[in-house]
């Protein structure tokens, strides 16, 4: 349906087709978003959807609810009702930030080199903040109120918990600058969570074996009919490393002559070179790998490699899981081995440490310079031996 045309209640009930529909000329932003359903028996879904520029032409979306939950005429209402918070918010916040003040655009841009952020994570944050938070972006950092930060939150806090949280966090981080560089005395972020309604979304977690089923596992996994997938489930296992870190570890990583492999930064999620002892039983792993490689007559510098010579992909281990039926993911085992480590009785922050965990306490992280490498060393070879048993 062309944009300049008026949606109709005919037309939205009816609608099969996935894509956005604007409501014509005059709609304050009120678009109909229709999406291929997850559930292939339901064909689509519809939702209704605002977005409004405000100052410096930055977009403001809104989600106003599902069809048929939501009807049109009740859209259009929430959408004029949108248009008018935005337009009237835009010119309130401008007439009290002046051109050159600290906005929460410059924090975050004083914010990305402090924590190292790769490309990717950068985008995402930018993409996030400017679709969602739209106006507030170039307002003064002293002026912000928990009320507006409630505002921005409250039409995704429900509908996309995920992205609300996230939201949250990203808007205190910033906000922590502003506190920290005396631009401020609070933090705007602190009250929020309580003002916002009741949210039942509940965190997904990674399932994870119970730390006492781990040796069973690897047994099991022995028998898997590509021993190489095998391999590496006991490499992750053994180091309590990332899928991504270890799939593609290469032979000159490693360093036998200390047995030490040394992940580079750009394989790590905090972007900084982790180094992790190997114990005997990761040791036992690696040659079992080099062998099988040989018997395969695969010439390749992974260590985990495929018959052409690549890395296997990240997704081999949880394919064997399935088969198995090994109920844990990769990222779950990391916290197997916390688990175990905790209990044993190691401190919290060896086996952070050697999970190689960023901690966001910048005053504590400060402290903390040294990698515990030697302290790791002893607690790799106690999980190696409790794998062996």
């Amino acid at each position: 349906m062309p944009n300049h045309q008026p949606l109709t209640a005919q037309f939205v009930k009816s609608c099969s087709t996935p894509g956005r529909y604007g409501d014509g000329r005059g709609s304050k932003g009120l678009r109909l978003v229709v999406s291929p359903s997850k559930v292939a028996s339901r064909g689509v879904t519809k939702s209704w959807v605002a977005e409004v520029r405000g100052a410096g032409g930055r977009r403001v979306a809104r989600g106003l609810g599902s069809y048929p939950a939501v009807s049109l005429s009740e859209a259009r209402k929430l959408a004029a009702e949108h248009y008018v918070s935005v337009k009237s918010g835009a010119i309130n916040l401008r007439a009290r930030s002046g051109p050159s003040a600290p906005t929460l655009e410059r924090a975050l841009d004083a914010v990305i080199p402090l924590r190292k952020m790769k490309p990717e994570t950068i985008r995402d944050w930018r993409s996030s903040l400017e679709r969602h938070v739209g106006d507030l972006m170039g307002v003064h950092v002293s002026l912000i109120t928990s009320a507006h930060i409630i505002h921005v939150l409250m039409p995704i806090w429900q509908s996309k918990p995920a992205l609300g949280r996230k939201l949250l966090q990203r808007l205190a981080v910033l906000m922590d600058w502003a506190k920290a560089n005396s631009l401020r005395d609070d933090n705007p972020c602190d009250a929020v969570r309580a003002a916002l309604p009741r949210n039942d979304h509940q965190a997904a977690h990674h399932r994870a074996l119970a730390w006492p089923e781990v040796p069973a596992a690897l047994r099991l996994a022995r028998s898997y009919r590509r021993p190489m997938a095998a391999r590496l489930f006991e490499f992750v296992v053994a180091t309590a490393v990332r899928i991504g870190e270890a799939q593609a570890v290469t032979w000159p990583e490693i360093d036998f002559d200390v047995d030490v492999w040394t992940v580079p930064a750009e394989r790590m999620k905090a972007g900084r070179e982790h180094r992790v002892p190997l114990s005997g039983f990761a040791l036992g792993v690696l040659a079992n790998a080099r062998r099988l490689a040989e018997l395969e007559d695969v010439e390749s510098h992974y260590v985990f490699p495929t018959a052409s010579g690549k890395p296997l992909h990240r997704n081999v281990p949880i394919k064997m899981f399935v088969e198995l039926g090994i109920d844990t993911t990769t990222h779950g085992l990391r916290s197997t081995f916390s688990d175990w480590a905790i209990e044993a009785g190691y401190d919290s922050m060896t086996v952070h440490r050697a999970t190689a965990h960023e901690d966001r306490n910048a005053v504590r992280a400060a402290y903390q310079r040294t990698d515990r490498l030697e302290e790791r060393r002893a607690m790799m070879q106690a999980w190696g031996e409790f794998l062996a048993s």
